[in-house]
């Protein structure tokens, strides 16, 4: 079971912005900035090619809604669609995933330190601290109002 099936499961605490019958959405506890959500299928599979068409057609027409919610909610300027297809494509977690990251004006460089950061904390457990969930669960909530709008 990976930790996206115990999140999907209820079994871990996630700040989702989106739930249907085909995935859920909700906000990763490692931004690479704010906003940053995951779109994961409710089927526990590794690969994109593993999934049926409808289901892979259903995730990036969530993401695409989501990114518009996020330019709406936190004011962002556009936004990264980013898959890891796999392990040797640096998949930390054997279950596809789609990353919808915000991009905000003049935010070049803190970016990218914070893509490559990403990357090289993903051996590591995360440590959630009470402030960090507060300002997930606010970010969370404003991009699913902007959702239902």
């Amino acid at each position: 079971m990976t930790v996206f099936d115990r999140i999907i499961a209820g079994q871990i605490p996630a700040s989702f912005v989106w739930q249907d019958v085909v995935c859920v959405a909700f906000l990763d506890i490692r931004p690479m900035s704010r906003g940053h959500v995951l779109v994961v299928p409710r089927q526990s599979v590794a690969t994109l090619e593993e999934l049926e068409a409808s289901t892979l057609a259903h995730l990036w027409h969530t993401a695409v809604r989501i990114a518009s919610a996020q330019r709406r909610a936190l004011g962002s300027a556009a936004q990264h669609f980013l898959v890891n297809d796999g392990r040797e494509a640096s998949q930390s977690v054997p279950h596809v995933h789609l990353h919808v990251i915000p991009r905000y004006e003049g935010d070049r460089y803190g970016t990218v330190a914070r893509m490559i950061w990403h990357i090289a904390t993903l051996a590591t457990p995360p440590r959630e601290k009470i402030e960090q969930r507060r300002r997930l669960e606010a970010d969370a909530r404003a991009i699913a109002e902007a959702l239902r709008d």
